[in-house]
């Protein structure tokens, strides 16, 4: 059974979404405007790990996760 996507990919999710502003978001992934990937999954853009905002993020905390670094790790599951 495949696992289920737990954090909704929606316009307020998007809004309240701190990967744009985490140390490790970068030119490639602005270019593609990617963002919130505890809901969308991680990236195809190559990157350095620079830090992780994920555990100060308001969508993670209103689905109450606690992982970090879904840009290169995917979406959170259930």
């Amino acid at each position: 059974m495949a696992e289920e996507k737990i954090v909704d990919d929606t316009g307020e999710n998007a809004e309240l979404c701190l990967c744009p502003g985490c140390p490790t978001h970068n030119e490639c992934m602005k270019d593609n405007s990617e963002r919130i990937f505890c809901s969308r999954g991680k990236t195809n853009c190559d990157l350095e790990k620079r830090g992780c905002l994920c555990g100060t993020c308001p969508v993670e905390r209103n689905y109450g996760l606690n992982d970090f670094y879904y840009c290169t790790e995917g979406a959170a599951k259930k």
